[in-house]
């Protein structure tokens, strides 16, 4: 049984790789990038169950682009660095706005809110915190309908940057951090 499930395997990833194959000699201006994850979700003694995941990463010029881990529609502001985007919770990399009851607060999430609910988000993970924070939120930059939503954010003086995590984020050396970076 074991055998048949690893040639299963193997013939899905060969019918993936083969469709992707065709896919861009048939079309070279493809502005999509098709990224497959097949990974097993349980196996009992006489089953094997893969989810295959297609991950479609596109930026805000239809172009494609390799930093777009998630998108979808933003459907929950929490507050000024923190939002849903299809029921991922993402934390602004760099971003502190106000907590709750300070000063502060409705105005960031209000603004936040302005830009992204309702719209299109996607998300860039940022590299020097793959592993999300101790609350479990993908931490990176969202643009809400294309908008650098991080960036728009300390634009409009809503928010300080996280110092203690300059010396790890990707996004350090951005224009809308490197005042608070260095």
């Amino acid at each position: 049984m074991q055998k048949i499930c690893t040639y299963s395997a193997f013939g899905i990833v060969f019918v993936l790789v083969f469709l992707i194959s065709q896919l861009v000699e048939s079309d070279q201006s493809i502005s999509m990038d098709k990224v497959y994850s097949i990974s097993k979700i349980s196996q009992s003694e006489n089953e094997v169950i893969y989810k295959v995941q297609d991950i479609v990463a596109q930026n805000q010029n239809g172009t494609t682009s390799d930093d777009i881990e998630l998108e979808g529609i933003v459907t929950k502001v929490i507050d000024g660095d923190t939002l849903d985007i299809n029921g991922t919770r993402i934390r602004l990399a760099l971003v502190d706005t106000p907590e709750r009851g300070q000063q502060g607060f409705d105005k960031a999430k209000k603004f936040v809110e302005s830009l992204c609910l309702g719209k299109k988000g996607e998300l860039n993970v940022d590299s020097g915190q793959r592993r999300g924070d101790r609350y479990g939120r993908e931490i990176g930059v969202v643009y809400c309908d294309g908008v650098n939503t991080n960036a728009k954010v300390m634009e409009n003086k809503m928010a300080n940057i996280l110092t203690e995590f300059c010396d790890i984020s990707e996004f350090s050396k951005e224009n809308w951090t490197a005042s608070q970076c260095r």
